[in-house]
């Protein structure tokens, strides 16, 4: 009976385990997207300050 419990416990600690490192990697997915955005909202801005720029000139 000690030898199962035992047995339960450790399957119950490897999903966790398992669950764990799931979200570990979804959240590092999640920061990698959050990064692609802020770079492609950067390169937005920086057009939008030269043609800003060139409508000063004008």
């Amino acid at each position: 009976m000690i030898a199962q419990a035992i047995a339960l416990y450790e399957n119950l600690l490897e999903q966790q385990e398992k669950a764990h490192n799931e979200t570990l990697e979804q959240r590092e997915g999640e920061k990698m997207w959050i990064y692609q955005k802020r770079q492609e909202l950067e390169q937005v801005q920086n057009r939008l300050e030269v043609i800003l720029s060139k409508c000063a000139i004008v």
